[in-house]
C-alpha cells in the first residue's frame, strides 16, 4: 500500500482505505507466516496473495519483487522451488514438484499455466501405476522468459533466456534462447532479435 494515508482518505473514502489496510495487512501477516516455516523464504519485497497455496513439503524460495497472484499454487513435494527476482506467477499458476523447479529473473509466467518437475512411471503393467515410482529432472527457466496463459511446462525441460512460449502451448522438449514455440507438442514459430 504506497501513498500518504490521508490523501489516501481523501481520494479513496474511508470504507475503500479501511479494505486496503485490512487486505494489506493479511497479506503480509501471511508472508510472515509463511517466511517463519523453515522450508519457506520469501524476500520482503515480494507480494504473495493471501490466497496462494504452499505445500510445506520441501524448499520454496521467492525473491526480491516477485509477485505470486491469488490462487497460485506452489508444491516442491519434497524437492525445491525457486522464483528468481522480478518474476510473476500469474492468477492459478501452478508450480509442482518433485523435482526441481529453477526460474530465473524477469520472468513472466501466465494464468492457468502448470509447470510439473515429475512425471508418473507405468512400465510394469501389472503394477497399479499409483503405485509405481515418480521420475524427475527438474525444470529450468532462464531470465527473462514469457509463459503465455495456460501453458503446460513438462519435466527435463529448459526454456532458454528470452524465450517466449505462446498461450495454450504444452512445451515437452527443451527451448533456445530467444526462441518462440507454439502448439501442442511446442514447436518453434518465431524468434526474437537478439539486438
Amino acid at each position: 500500500m504506497n501513498g500518504n494515508p490521508l490523501e489516501l482518505v481523501s481520494d479513496k473514502g474511508v470504507v475503500t482505505f479501511l479494505s486496503m489496510c485490512r487486505s494489506y495487512l493479511e497479506g503480509e501477516l501471511h508472508k510472515r507466516v509463511l517466511d517463519a516455516r523453515h522450508n519457506v523464504s520469501i524476500h520482503p519485497s515480494a507480494e504473495v496473495d493471501p490466497e496462494t497455496n504452499f505445500n510445506t513439503s520441501g524448499i520454496i524460495t521467492v525473491g526480491r519483487d516477485c509477485r505470486i497472484r491469488k490462487y497460485a499454487v506452489i508444491a516442491p513435494s519434497g524437492g525445491r522451488i525457486a522464483v528468481g527476482e522480478n518474476s510473476l506467477l500469474n492468477v492459478f499458476g501452478t508450480l509442482l514438484g518433485p523435482g526441481s523447479v529453477d526460474i530465473g529473473t524477469d520472468v513472466l509466467i501466465g494464468p492457468h499455466t502448470t509447470v510439473v518437475a515429475g512425471n508418473h512411471t507405468f512400465d510394469d503393467p501389472d503394477t497399479p501405476i499409483v503405485r509405481q515410482e515418480v521420475a524427475s529432472e527438474g525444470i529450468e527457466i532462464r531470465d527473462d522468459v514469457w509463459i503465455g496463459a495456460n501453458c503446460t511446462v513438462l519435466d527435463g525441460v529448459t526454456l532458454g533466456k528470452g524465450s517466449v512460449v505462446a498461450a495454450g502451448s504444452v512445451v515437452t522438449e527443451s527451448v533456445p534462447a530467444h526462441t518462440v514455440v507454439g502448439g501442442t507438442p511446442a514447436e518453434q514459430i518465431g524468434a526474437r532479435d537478439e539486438s
